[in-house]
């Protein structure tokens, strides 16, 4: 999808766990070895910059939060009301149901803009992150027929279902990816913009409390599954071998620079080209994001505000890279650095397994 038509402007449930995150539990079935990191928990459970009152108030009002600002935009008629409304009412991490009214939301957005290929993303998306049966193609059909060019679009089956050698291909032969991170940030920010807290506790700042929310429901929606595509790329071999390395190339420049598509990208090149030069440039791939992943960890300077913003603007790595730079410290690893645990540089299958209790 160009982004010019989406937006106008250059495991255990526990609280603001964020999209990226969330998605990366079901990726760790499949043995992907991608340590994550949630932005979300970063910022606003380890950091001391957020106070305890502040970080209690989100996981108490978090999912009112939710439901009440799907509501407010489901009484709209305009397209990106419509959207945002599909994308906070979709199924969670923490909450693998719907919203009640979201198919009512689906279904005027699709009969309103089916033709509008950000509508049928979002419909695409919310169709592939529901566990309940989603039998409904005409969504992932329409968005085929309209954008065929992202690989992304290709691997978005109802219920997460693996492509077929034939979709694998298609996503293949595309000339790029984008997981869309860039557009879901933009128009759920907007969609959000100066809504307020129902209340806020005592002792407790109103208005950063609203800023912590509407951060947190951005966080909490759903990028697009890569798990079964994952799975069959694992031990491919040909012809298959040659569609899976030409994916992981596509998702490693994945157009939002996004982090877990990047990673996943570089998780199928490492493990069908081994011993070459690309092998080792998708490992310092990996690397690189361990790196500036551990400088914000050890943080205490606030700035997930500022990191959403220059994701709509620059893409998720971009970002990520100057909230680093920021700190004082370099946007890529010096040479010769190792994190904490080397074995965050490792795929699953290389690992140490850990002693036995």
């Amino acid at each position: 999808m160009n982004a010019k038509v989406f937006y106008r402007t250059p495991t255990p449930r526990r609280p603001n766990v964020s999209r990226a995150a969330a998605l990366v539990i079901g990726l760790l079935a499949f043995g992907s070895g991608i340590p994550l990191v949630s932005q979300a928990q970063t910022l606003e459970e380890s950091s001391v910059s957020t106070p305890d009152a502040l970080k209690q108030a989100v996981q108490d009002m978090r999912a009112d939060y939710r439901r009440q600002q799907f509501k407010r935009l489901a009484r709209n008629s305009d397209r990106d009301s419509l959207i945002a409304a599909t994308l906070i009412g979709m199924p969670t991490e923490s909450d693998h149901q719907p919203l009640e009214g979201h198919d009512d939301v689906a279904k005027r957005l699709i009969r309103t803009y089916g033709n509008d290929p950000s509508a049928l993303f979002a419909l695409t998306l919310a169709c592939q992150v529901q566990s309940e049966a989603c039998d409904d193609s005409n969504a992932y059909d329409s968005l085929l027929r309209i954008d065929p060019g992202n690989a992304v679009h290709w691997l978005m089956l109802p219920n997460g279902a693996a492509p077929s050698d034939a979709q694998l291909h298609s996503a293949a032969a595309s000339p790029y990816a984008d997981s869309h991170l860039r557009d879901i940030i933009h128009i759920v920010r907007e969609a959000l913009a100066n809504q307020s807290a129902s209340t806020a506790p005592a002792g407790v700042d109103a208005h950063e409390l609203a800023l912590l929310l509407r951060r947190d429901a951005v966080d909490q929606v759903s990028l697009p599954k890569f798990g079964a595509a994952l799975a069959m790329c694992k031990a491919a071999v040909e012809p298959r071998r040659t569609d899976c390395i030409e994916l992981g190339r596509r998702l490693e420049d994945d157009r939002s620079g996004t982090i877990l598509s990047r990673m996943v990208g570089s998780t199928i090149v490492r493990r069908l080209v081994k011993g070459t030069p690309e092998e080792a440039a998708a490992k310092e791939l990996r690397r690189e994001y361990t790196w500036f992943s551990e400088q914000l960890v050890a943080s205490q300077a606030p700035y997930a505000e500022r990191l959403q913003d220059e994701v709509v603007q620059y893409g998720e790595w971009e970002a990520w890279q100057r909230a680093v730079e920021r700190l004082g410290t370099t946007r890529v690893p010096p040479q010769g650095w190792l994190p904490k645990d080397p074995q965050k540089l490792l795929l699953s299958e290389e690992r140490t397994p850990a002693p036995a209790q």
